[in-house]
């Protein structure tokens, strides 16, 4: 699925573009992305349109972020160190960050390392259509492989 993910920022970032799930869908197909994973991908990104909507209306005033027994058991000590980096350096806000985590939690995938973090990052910062600094692109879209345990 990650793959798929960088393949769409890849060639849609910048363009102030994203085709229609449909349109993607032919696209990646034609690029020679599995089936399975394309709809993986695809209602991942569903999903993370919806999501988004829920979370709009969170403050981005002062508090105390403290995460849940599950978050902490899914989501690596360096993910959930490298999204307080991100808040208190204002590359993401309150809100952009409980979008992150949930779209993390929504993987398929006992722990989350820092490698689908920070491309889950990328991607909810895109689909937000949020000018990124290409000094954050290039940390965020480091080429490791991305793999979940």
């Amino acid at each position: 699925m990650f793959d798929v993910l960088v393949f769409l920022f890849e060639n849609y970032y910048g363009s102030g573009y994203r085709p229609d799930l449909s349109t993607l869908s032919r696209k990646l197909l034609a690029a020679g992305f599995d089936n399975a994973e394309v709809h993986e991908a695809l209602d991942w990104l569903a999903d993370l349109d919806e999501q988004s909507e829920c979370y709009r209306d969170i403050s981005d005033g002062a508090g105390i972020r403290v995460f849940t027994k599950e978050e902490t058991d899914r989501l690596s000590e360096e993910s959930l160190h490298f999204l307080s980096f991100l808040e208190h350096a204002d590359a993401i806000t309150p809100a952009q960050r409980e979008l992150i985590i949930d779209r993390l939690m929504a993987l398929d995938a006992h722990e989350v390392g820092i490698e689908p973090t920070k491309l889950t990052a990328l991607i909810v910062l895109w689909n937000q259509q949020v000018t990124l600094d290409a000094l954050l692109i290039g940390e965020l879209l480091s080429h490791k492989p991305y793999h979940m345990h």
